[in-house]
């Protein structure tokens, strides 16, 4: 169990920078759009838009929680603390999609938060990952 459990941290660590960096990487550029727009960068986000940029990056991010929920579910019993990490990413999700909800794409304030929100997230994961 002790070599299951290892290779599946090692996995799920892996998965979890992959997701958050490609996450990172897209919103990076949402608190500037306007400013990226108006000096005629292109980006990802001034091409396609704050709103669809955010929306895909929550997709993302609200996958990958449902993943680690279901990980915990199905895995062997010991290879997880199953309960903390459902509830973990579980209350995670939640507060995605409070700060998707809250988000108005209209308001540079409120994209710097949302963007602020995902380094949160980010931050959490972490916070949780010694204790699953």
């Amino acid at each position: 169990a002790g070599e299951r459990r290892t290779s599946w941290d090692c996995q799920r660590r892996r998965h979890l920078r992959t997701v958050y960096a490609a996450v990172i990487a897209v919103t990076k550029d949402l608190p500037d759009v306007e400013g990226d727009r108006r000096g005629g960068i292109e980006t990802f986000a001034s091409r396609i838009g704050a709103k669809r940029v955010a929306a895909g990056a929550s997709v993302v991010l609200a996958l990958n929680y449902a993943g680690a929920i279901l990980t915990a579910l199905t895995s062997a019993p010991g290879a997880f603390r199953t309960a903390f990490m459902a509830s973990g990413h579980a209350l995670a999700a939640c507060w995605l999609g409070l700060s998707w909800r809250k988000l108005n794409t209209e308001s540079m304030a409120s994209i710097k938060d949302f963007y602020g929100q995902i380094w949160n997230l980010f931050y959490f994961e972490y916070l949780m990952y010694p204790f699953i």
